[in-house]
């Protein structure tokens, strides 16, 4: 397996969601056709009114000199209404199509960051058309008139500078919050800040170059600087941002110097697995029955993704029953697992002590040294006052431990030996 895969995910063949694709385009495009031509009946009373706002003139200068493009900025007008009015439709398909493949935290991102577009686009289409562009183009029609020139103006050609300039700013902006979403949902750091960029500047500039006129080679230079120092600015604190870190977890070092993030994955396994406290330094995330609720371990999944976590220790899933697409993904991320068995530990004895858990939990080795996880053991072996110790491979089936008494898997010879120079009885048990 070369790619990340949800725990929901299907095999299913590429050529389904291009037909998904397409069923959704197909429907997109029915809509904004009938929009676009319902908009057409009542865009020349609108763009009477808009070309009145623009109009620099005390009395009107505004004229027609090319009825073609005249025609074509109309139907243009109209396809930019019809856009609009389709889009909250396009976000509910948008969201559908990619849904499945997306990450909780992808998810929130991406639909919080439709929604804003949408509503800045409006906004900066409006303030642009009604507000700065009449300001710039009284200034320019002050100073020809200065210079002793008459005004005349092309209605087309001032819709398509209009079209033209707030589309630029909607692109600017795109990129601009894009970055600052997905920044605050910590999807961007230093290590991956170049990933961001490559794609955040690479598409807003194409973009750009598709929407200036070639017949400005200064302006189009100019626009592309000023847009990538801006994306650069708003997302100066994420693109250098540490490691993000959640949910407790640390950087702990192992005996080579190597960072290591260990996340503690205290599921209840449907209210029959005890909670016990990790040890220093590891996260810790809790979960009812993430064993087999695909919901649950796609966020885990999502966790272990966002904050770079290289190991995980279930409390008690058997990770022999966890889904394949998520061990999958797991090792592709290069993510190690395991499980302390405690839905199994919980049945060895019925007073309720939590001694053999704990020792299972300080049993774990990596980034821990051998020698640290015995000390550990044999702390808590000192504290609870324990007589006899029994240990092997597997729980025998039908075992049973009373007070004194404790269970421990696979501990080192060290440890035993230890254990028995201090008196401790030591019982091997063989599955």
């Amino acid at each position: 397996m070369n790619h990340l895969s949800l725990s929901d995910d299907d095999s299913s063949p590429i050529q389904s969601h291009l037909d998904e694709l397409s069923r959704r385009l197909t429907m997109v495009v029915i809509l904004w056709l009938i929009l676009t031509a319902i908009w057409s009946l009542s865009i020349d009373q609108i763009l009477h009114t808009i070309l009145m706002r623009l109009d620099p003139c005390a009395e009107n200068c505004v004229n027609i000199f090319a009825p073609d493009e005249w025609a074509a900025t109309r139907w243009l007008s109209a396809a930019i209404f019809g856009i609009f009015t389709t889009a909250p439709f396009i976000i509910v398909q948008a969201y559908g199509f990619l849904k499945p493949g997306l990450l909780p935290s992808e998810r929130k991102s991406f639909i919080i960051w439709m929604v804003i577009m949408y509503c800045v686009t409006c906004l900066t289409l409006w303030w642009t058309t009604m507000e700065f562009l009449p300001w710039l183009y009284e200034i320019a029609h002050s100073s020809s008139e200065a210079s002793g020139l008459v005004g005349r103006y092309d209605a087309a050609e001032i819709l398509r500078v209009a079209i033209s300039l707030s589309w630029m700013m909607v692109l600017v902006l795109a990129a601009v919050s894009i970055v600052f979403i997905a920044g605050s949902a910590k999807l961007i750091w230093k290590g991956n800040a170049g990933w961001w960029r490559l794609r955040v500047h690479g598409m807003m500039v194409m973009l750009l170059w598709l929407v200036i006129p070639s017949t400005l080679p200064g302006l189009m230079v100019t626009l592309t600087v000023f847009a990538i120092m801006l994306v650069e600015l708003a997302g100066i604190k994420f693109f250098n941002s540490a490691l993000p870190s959640g949910h407790g977890l640390r950087d702990l070092l192992d005996v080579d110097g190597g960072v290591n993030r260990i996340l503690y994955v205290n599921c209840s396994c449907h209210d029959t697995t005890p909670s016990i406290k990790p040890l220093h330094g590891m996260g810790i995330i809790k979960f009812q029955n993430v064993c087999d609720d695909k919901t649950q371990q796609n966020h885990l999944l999502d966790i272990v993704k966002k904050f770079r976590v290289n190991k995980l220790v279930f409390s008690g899933c058997n990770i022999s029953e966890l889904q394949f697409n998520l061990t999958q993904s797991f090792k592709f991320l290069a993510v190690e697992i395991s499980s302390l068995d405690l839905a199994h530990l919980s049945t060895i004895r019925t007073d309720g002590d939590l001694v053999d858990m704990d020792l299972a939990m300080a049993g774990l080795v990596g980034p821990w040294s051998q020698k640290n996880s015995d000390e550990k053991i044999q702390q808590i072996i000192r504290h609870n006052e324990l007589k006899t110790i029994h240990y092997g491979k597997q729980i025998p089936f039908g075992m049973q431990v009373v007070k004194g008494q404790a269970w421990i898997k696979n501990p080192s010879d060290l440890l035993l030996q230890s254990l028995e120079e201090k008196g401790i009885s030591i019982v091997h048990e063989s599955q």
